[in-house]
């Protein structure tokens, strides 16, 4: 696998997936804990103490990221409940003419906008734990008509993306901005972490590899669904290498400890 290059701050953006209550808490609506201890067996406890560490790491990651100016972005599952001729469906974007929502009757409503649809309820909020307080956040809704004039990709601000799928494309119209602005800028290296290695960070983190970015992919602060599915994704995702040998388009594992000690 590639190594680590030392990088300028300049150079990169940390983007954190879905990093939100209902995955990463034990009440959480979708809760990865309880998920495993249902379909595996598996004790909670001490997977949702797995969790919560690699929670707290991610936070002292993003902070010292934030500190030397690396921006910093959310992708955040945001789902509406919307009323369909006269069914009540979890998401506009899942139902399409002539097909049966197999989502709803797979996944509780989870991640929710408020009734307003402006902001999370605390299930959908991220957890307390990857925190950066000195950040603006600028929310990203994914059905506002027009990105907002504010969401200017620079250190100080914190973009938060709200999507309506496990990935940021068709999961928001926006992301081709971001995409735009990150090459404008040069960041070609996106230092990216989450739940879960085998949907959304697989979905997105394959997005960001075929738009020809570098993955710095931190694997002491993902966790999966499935313990079992982690590995397989992970090679997944390092085998899609759209460019062979090229300086861009790579996908590179690393540690919290190595990515603070790369970026300088």
């Amino acid at each position: 696998m590639p190594n680590l290059p030392k990088l300028k701050p300049e150079a990169c953006a940390c983007i954190a997936i879905d990093c939100l209550n209902t995955f990463m808490k034990a009440n959480g609506l979708l809760s990865i804990s309880a998920y495993q201890k249902a379909a595996k067996g598996l004790n909670q406890d001490a997977v949702q103490q797995e969790i919560d560490v690699v929670a707290k790491r991610a936070g002292e990651l993003r902070r010292t990221l934030f500190a030397r100016k690396v921006p910093q972005i959310q992708f955040q599952d945001a789902h509406v409940v919307e009323s369909i001729h006269g069914k009540r469906f979890h998401s506009l974007e899942i139902v399409r003419a002539g097909e049966q929502p197999d989502f709803v009757r797979t996944f509780p409503p989870h991640a929710l906008l408020d009734q307003n649809r402006r902001f999370g309820t605390a299930d959908q909020q991220a957890t307390d734990e990857i925190l950066v307080p000195q950040s603006q956040k600028i929310l990203i809704r994914w059905f506002d008509p027009q990105l907002p004039a504010e969401a200017v990709l620079e250190p100080k601000r914190e973009l938060i993306f709200l999507k309506d799928d496990f990935c940021m494309s068709p999961g928001t119209p926006y992301v081709h901005q971001l995409f735009w602005e990150l090459r404008r800028q040069g960041r070609f290296y996106l230092i990216v972490f989450g739940v879960c290695d085998e949907i959304c960070n697989l979905r997105n983190v394959m997005l960001m590899l075929a738009a020809i970015f570098n993955v710095i992919y931190v694997e002491d602060c993902t966790y999966p669904l499935s313990p079992d599915k982690r590995p397989v994704a992970i090679s997944y995702m390092y085998n899609f290498n759209p460019l062979g040998q090229a300086a861009t388009g790579q996908f590179i594992p690393a540690k919290a400890q190595e990515v603070m000690e790369a970026v300088l």
